[in-house]
């Protein structure tokens, strides 16, 4: 079904959206006549015909988007009036691999993961960002609701938002079961969202930090692109005692246990995690002290880290229709309004493949959509504008971007 009356408009300011209304006139309209053409009064060129711009201009002769000149440029789609409504645009989702020591020295830790993931999980989910969390370890680690399910050996996974990978990880092979449990957790991941890589450890990787980012990579490029990886890890080498009995006390000299009455105690060297350290600051990454055994603060930094270096996702929700009225997928457009500028429509893309350089915007689902997306390119060129407004339009015939 088509819209019966009138036309409506949704607006999403950069980052904030609101509400809008502007006058109108309705109508379909080509290809070319969306390409910016000659003439027009409302807009600004969009470049040489045939150019590599990300979006389309106005009036003068240009190709913008569709690298097609054309007659008559109106400075954007037609603008539809009557109703509005609210397109927001969303921050970007976070998918966070955290990978936990659970040797035989990091009986605490691996507590205190288990004690601090929830607080983490909601301190990103608080600010408005759609968080997955993937944790590997082995079935001693069990995280409460509302992350995990809060049944334990090996079964606290509740998917979406969180999944189990259970996986003994070693003194220094962190690094290495993140690159092969990968097949195990690759469907929790998102094509748009920020990647945070995290390891907890009381020892160095035998990996290093080249061959790890370089396998990373390989695995899927551009999802990892851009990944931070944070740690909670030994700051130094350091020894230290645990499960020690009563009366068996420190030696001079020596911070480890020593038998009394014939009972041994253990002790365990925590080595400096300088690997882990290393990727912390190539990737601007967030580190904490494993020896201070309070990870409430560490977590919070690192989901502080996650907020902050989260950008719009560039996805904006298709407002629901007046009562009555019924979407029709074939009469959205969306408009651009950079800072202080006139207008400038993005074209249609049918799916994310037919983006090119010149980008354009989609679907989320071709038969039942709910969001527009927008392409890589033109995505950036919206991210780098704090102040532009983008406009989604109701009501008139899509303009579909001609192939490149």
């Amino acid at each position: 079904m088509r819209f019966r009356h009138a036309c409506f408009v949704a607006a999403g300011l950069l980052p904030v959206a609101v509400a809008l209304s502007t006058a109108c006139s309705a109508g379909p309209k080509n290809n070319n006549a969306a390409a910016g053409g000659e003439g027009g009064t409302g807009g600004t060129s969009g470049g040489a015909a045939g150019s590599t711009s990300v979006l389309q201009g106005g009036s003068g002769q240009g190709g913008g988007i569709g690298g097609v000149p054309g007659q008559g440029g109106t400075g954007g789609i037609e603008s539809c009036a009557g109703l509005s409504a609210e397109a927001s645009a969303q921050l970007q989702p976070a998918d966070i691999i955290i990978a936990v020591d659970t040797s035989g020295s990091m009986d605490e830790e691996s507590a205190q993961v288990q004690q601090n993931l929830n607080n983490f999980a909601s301190i990103i989910t608080g600010s408005g960002i759609d968080v997955h969390v993937v944790l590997i370890a082995d079935a001693t680690v069990c995280i409460p609701a509302p992350l995990g399910s809060g049944q334990c050996n090996g079964a606290d996974e509740k998917l979406p938002a969180y999944r189990h990978i259970v996986q003994t990880v070693n003194s220094t092979d962190a690094l290495q079961v993140i690159l092969s449990t990968y097949p195990q957790w690759k469907d929790s991941l998102r094509a748009n969202a920020s990647k945070t890589i995290a390891v907890v450890s009381d020892d160095n990787s035998a990996m290093s930090a080249s061959e790890f980012t370089a396998q990373l990579l390989a695995l899927d490029p551009p999802t990892f692109q851009g990944f931070k990886f944070d740690a909670i890890v030994a700051s130094s080498d350091t020894t230290a005692c645990f499960g020690c009995i009563p009366g068996c006390n420190g030696c001079a000299g020596n911070p480890c246990c020593y038998p009394v009455l014939g009972f041994a105690c253990e002790s365990y060297g925590a080595e400096e995690g300088t690997v882990y350290k290393d990727l912390v600051q190539q990737t601007m990454g967030v580190a904490g002290d494993l020896c201070l055994q309070d990870f409430g603060p560490v977590f919070q930094d690192m989901a502080t880290g996650v907020v902050q270096s989260a950008q719009l996702s560039c996805e904006y929700d298709i407002p629901p229709p007046p009562m009555g009225e019924v979407l029709d997928p074939g009469k959205v457009n969306v408009n651009y309004t950079p800072a202080g500028q006139p207008v400038m429509p993005i074209l249609f893309v049918s799916n994310p493949a037919d983006c090119g350089v010149k980008g354009g915007w989609y679907y989320d689902n071709a038969n039942a959509p709910t969001k527009v997306i927008m392409c890589p390119t033109t995505c950036d060129v919206l991210k780098a504008d704090s102040t532009g407004k983008i406009e989604v339009l109701f009501g008139c015939e899509t303009v579909i971007k001609p192939p490149e």
